[in-house]
């Protein structure tokens, strides 16, 4: 047979694809094409390692407060997290409590830390340009409230 009827006659897939439809790319994706492709794959397991790790919070937050597990199976991840700030904020307490208990002079020693903190802040804001005088005002008003709660502060016990 003549090479052009064993053309016409061919049966291949390959000899009836056009020279311009190429199935296999040419060249590799670029760094930005290879990002948005990747993309969703790292946002799954971004989301999946924070279900992961809300999940082990949660066990650990409903021991820690000896909660049945079985009662709250349902929590959302808002309560998740409040149940740990709250918690937290306790253990945190709980400590400054039983360092005052321990050595009453802790709370003399934050006092004068905090004071001399505020002092220096109130220095490096009468020395510092471009502030507002509204933020800084309210800034120094905010540390003076503290500095007044932090001095009403009394020993445990």
């Amino acid at each position: 047979m003549p090479a052009d009827i064993m053309e016409k006659n061919s049966s291949s897939p390959v000899a009836a694809t056009p020279a311009s439809v190429n199935t296999t790319p040419d060249k590799p994706k670029t760094a930005s094409e290879h990002r948005k492709s990747s993309k969703p794959i790292m946002e799954k397991r971004r989301r999946a390692r924070i279900n992961e790790s809300l999940s082990q919070l949660k066990t650990l937050i409903l021991d820690a407060l000896k909660k049945d597990s079985s009662r709250h199976s349902k929590l959302e991840k808002a309560d998740i997290l409040e149940m740990t700030v709250k918690h937290l904020r306790n253990l945190q307490r709980a400590q400054m409590t039983a360092a005052l208990s321990t050595d009453p002079s802790v709370l003399g020693k934050y006092r004068a830390g905090f004071s001399e903190c505020m002092n220096e802040v109130t220095r490096f804001l009468s020395t510092c340009e471009g502030v507002n005088t509204e933020v800084r005002t309210r800034l120094l008003g905010h540390l003076a409230n503290c500095m007044t709660q932090i001095n009403a502060m009394t020993y445990p016990g």
